[in-house]
């Protein structure tokens, strides 16, 4: 079970700052205006710190503080460890980043909406439920 809330990926991110007008940021864009947009740490840490001037760097820090922060497991560290060893002996690497983020989504309940395709190999060993833009928005 979800708890209604949409963490955006750093990749979905990204792709709307550069793309202001594909169906992709379209979606985005009706989606904050709902309201169910959730951050966590490494996500914010990757898209404001990606600020290209002071001022932008202020500007996405405000558009952060108004999501909602999912929080980070007690025992975040160990998952990740174990979930990194799992999937190298399946032979997938993925980085430490993605790692932090699902585990914060599916502690959270969260729907993840990604382009990140590490996320897949991650599902394999840790459950994510996934937001799909295109079925809910008319976006690619």
């Amino acid at each position: 079970m979800t708890s209604g809330q949409i963490l955006v990926d750093s990749s979905v991110w990204i792709h709307f700052f550069r793309s202001r007008q594909s169906g992709e940021a379209r979606a985005l864009d009706a989606l904050l205006a709902a309201g169910p947009v959730a951050t966590c740490g490494p996500v914010r840490a990757e898209v404001v710190s990606g600020a290209r001037s002071a001022a932008e760097f202020q500007r996405l820090q405000s558009l952060f503080d108004a999501l909602i922060e999912l929080p980070a497991p007690a025992d975040l560290w160990q998952r990740i460890t174990l979930h990194r060893f799992t999937l190298a002996r399946r032979g997938s690497q993925v980085t430490l980043i993605d790692l932090m983020i699902a585990v914060i989504v599916h502690d959270a309940g969260a729907l993840l909406w990604t382009r990140d395709e590490d996320f897949n190999a991650i599902a394999k060993v840790l459950p994510l439920a996934r937001f799909d833009p295109a079925r809910v928005f008319d976006a690619p």
